[in-house]
């Protein structure tokens, strides 16, 4: 019996639930980094299914744009054989594209086939893989997996090529089956030495893969219930047809986009949408996106920013002009570093990014990027505050209004919005109220002092 379909079922905007700011904003966090008010404004206006659609629009003049601006950088102002200078263009794309959903997913797919410089050494590797990984981010995931499994990167991160039929290496077996497709549970030892034997040969020859067949082993394997002389890419499509490979596929889905504890009659229901659509991810993540259940309390602030979604988000909805590398240590700080998953399982995200030593690295980074102030010096990092908040709100209620407006979409109670406007105007000789409506100077730099706190706060995190 198909499971209900009551979950998945549209979205239908109504008067007493229109798809107004907050599912605007609520959208947007989710399928890239942060809510702008003119981007927010923008959603609204267009209406749930032209905003969806728009997050699946191909921008290829943009790939264009950004292969040039990688040759003329490459070897004339940067060195892209450096660690740090690859991490900083990655974050320099999620900061300036056009289309942040396809980087958002891009980094969702870098989680779940996790692969470390660190071991893989190389960031030619590593990056042409990021690029494969941004390639098919939202197509069809047999093309995906299949795609990985002859990638550079990943032979290398999971040592395929050492794996002869003399000397099977079961790594990159393993991990495909309990990282990358059904999970833990639904295959056995016997089934994790047949898949290393089949992907024996399965080598690479510089940055491309190369099937040496001279160690391929071409005997019969038993695999999974079935029978036959099989190479990797058969057993690639004996894990898709498995039953337990959409549902993890979808369950992981749910957690990175929707919410962190899915119900399983959510995940069941996801599950089948993942099945009629034949594994094609963007139908599910379209599906998901329009959807009652992801439009609804269930999912609405329930996901903790990481790293990467707090900075990027930051620095985009605020507009900031900064060196990007100079930003790396920000990410470390916080405890997430592009292209350095700490293991074969990716970040555990969720709660686990917020401690007491990552927290310190958020409210360090909201410090320093709002008081980010280079005055009329184009050449300096800056906060353009004066963007969004403009010079004729001189009251707190304007100032702390149109804050909490950008910051938060309007969502905070009467009492801490109250905080916030006797906060704004003291200094340490006690309330300002005619020098912060008189004194541009001053309103700023409190204006300054009140954002970085607001970017600290934990209903900030939340996204």
């Amino acid at each position: 019996m198909a499971p209900s379909t009551s979950f998945f079922a549209p979205f239908s905007p109504g008067p007493t639930k229109p798809f107004d700011r907050k599912w605007a904003a609520h959208l947007l966090r989710r399928t890239g980094f942060g809510a702008n008010p003119a981007a927010i404004d923008s959603a609204v206006q267009l209406g749930l299914e032209d905003t969806v659609e728009q997050l699946f629009r191909d921008l290829p003049e943009e790939q264009s744009q950004y292969d040039q601006l990688f040759e003329t950088l490459n070897c004339q102002f940067a060195n892209f054989t450096d660690t740090g200078t690859s991490q900083a263009w990655w974050l320099h794309r999620m900061l300036t594209t056009a289309n942040p959903f396809r980087e958002k997913l891009t980094l969702f797919w870098h989680g779940h086939f996790a692969t470390s410089i660190n071991k893989v050494e190389d960031t030619q590797l590593m990056l042409r893989q990021i690029g494969l990984l941004r390639q098919h981010a939202w197509g069809d995931f047999r093309t995906l997996i299949h795609a990985v499994a002859k990638d550079a990167a990943m032979i290398v991160w999971l040592d395929n090529e050492s794996n002869t039929k003399e000397h099977p290496n079961e790594n990159f077996a393993r991990e495909v089956m309990e990282l990358f497709t059904c999970g833990i549970g639904n295959y056995t030892e016997k089934d994790v030495r047949a898949a290393a034997r089949a992907f024996s040969g399965w080598h690479r020859d510089g940055i491309n893969f190369a099937f040496n067949a001279e160690v391929h082993d071409t005997d019969v394997k038993q695999f999974l219930g079935k029978r036959g002389r099989f190479d990797g890419g058969d057993i690639l499509d004996i894990l898709l047809a498995q039953p337990a490979t959409p549902k993890f596929i979808a369950t992981k889905l749910l957690k990175f986009f929707a919410t962190p504890d899915p119900a399983p009659e959510v995940i069941a229901e996801a599950t089948d949408v993942l099945n009629r659509g034949h594994l094609n991810i963007k139908w599910f993540l379209r599906e998901l996106f329009l959807s009652d259940y992801f439009l609804s309390d269930a999912c609405y602030r329930k996901q903790v920013a990481s790293p990467i979604e707090f900075l990027v988000g930051t620095l985009r909805t605020w507009k900031v002009r900064k060196p990007t590398a100079e930003h790396l240590d920000s990410l470390s700080a916080m405890g997430q570093e592009l292209l350095a998953p700490p293991n074969v399982k990716g970040w555990d995200g969720g709660r686990k990014w917020i401690n007491s030593s990552t927290l310190a690295g958020r409210v360090e980074f909201a410090e320093d990027i709002a008081n980010l102030n280079a005055g009329d010096n184009p050449w300096s990092p800056h906060l353009p505050l004066e963007e969004l908040v403009p010079a004729e709100l001189n009251t707190p209620q304007t100032v702390v209004g149109r804050l909490v407006e950008i910051v938060f979409q309007g969502e905070i109670p009467g009492a801490t919005r109250k905080e916030f406007e006797e906060f704004i105007v003291q200094n340490e000789e006690g309330p300002q109220l005619e020098t912060f409506r008189d004194d541009l100077g001053f309103r700023q730099d409190r204006t300054r002092q009140l954002l970085a706190i607001m970017w600290g706060l934990p209903e900030y995190q939340a996204i």
